[in-house]
């Protein structure tokens, strides 16, 4: 009896150690697996606005390049990731990242109270020129204060400060809020308005590659305000710190003024 006893020990020990190493050998498996997985990182942008996110056909491709393009690029680097572009409209933007459509956002978004209240974001990677008023270059003349907006059609892009500056500034224009930039230069070109409110680079950028367009140097706006990489509130997916890292790096080794002269070359293939 003793002797049964003991082979029946024996034997539960044995399928026991045969149950644990097999299980052993799944859990290597499994993290091999998702080790071996390509994490990715979702970049949501509205890409109507060069240099900092535009269109361009490179190579018979529709591609999504710019300025913003290339610091979400160097932060899925960092993090060891697959970039994905994703386009939506600009002012739907931080909604719909808080929704679960992207992991983070870069369309040139400055912090503002409301922004804040909704969103988070990095540490400023870039400061751009001041907002400027872009017009047809025949009636540039016309433009030598504010108050010569008075009765005209001013448009900017919805959901942006620049929106806010025709409705503080601009008390007496008709504003002509759009989700694309495209479509209000479009307009601004074919006379259905009569002058669009840009961050500065944007508005030197349309009116260097349109000969028919001009911005309007005897007027002032304010001051820039950054751009930060935006990511839902209070960073749940635990990503800020990285992109901070990143945002730092790039910002003092030289990356972000070689991203701004590639962008603004590349600005003149933009397409509509």
């Amino acid at each position: 009896m003793k002797k049964i006893l003991a082979l029946m020990l024996a034997l539960v020990m044995a399928m026991s150690f045969i149950a644990c190493s097999s299980t052993d050998e799944e859990k290597e498996k499994e993290n091999e697996e998702t080790n071996n997985e390509t994490k990715k990182i979702v970049m949501g942008t509205s890409a109507d606005y060069p240099p900092y996110e535009f269109h361009i056909i490179q190579d018979g491709e529709d591609k999504i390049v710019g300025i913003d393009v290339s610091l979400a690029q160097q932060i899925a680097d960092d993090m060891g990731a697959e970039l994905e572009i994703v386009e939506m409209n600009f002012d739907n933007l931080i909604q719909l990242m808080n929704q679960g459509n992207c992991d983070m956002v870069l369309a040139a978004i400055e912090p503002t109270e409301e922004r804040l209240a909704n969103a988070s974001c990095s540490d400023p990677y870039y400061t751009d020129l001041p907002a400027m008023i872009l017009v047809k270059k025949e009636n540039l003349d016309q433009y030598q204060s504010l108050d010569d907006f008075a009765g005209k059609v001013v448009g900017a892009q919805s959901g942006t400060t620049k929106a806010d500056i025709i409705t503080e500034q601009m008390p007496d224009a008709t504003p002509n809020l759009m989700t694309s930039v495209v479509d209000l230069v479009n307009n601004l070109v074919y006379d259905k308005c009569d002058a669009l409110v840009l961050d500065g680079a944007v508005a030197m950028q349309y009116a260097e590659s349109n000969d028919e367009l001009a911005v309007v140097e005897a007027i002032s706006l304010g001051e820039a305000l950054p751009y930060c990489v935006w990511v839902a509130k209070d960073d749940p997916k635990g990503i800020l710190d990285q992109i901070n890292e990143t945002v730092a790096k790039v910002t003092s080794d030289g990356s972000m003024e070689k991203w701004i002269e590639e962008a603004e070359e590349l600005s003149a293939e933009a397409i509509g």
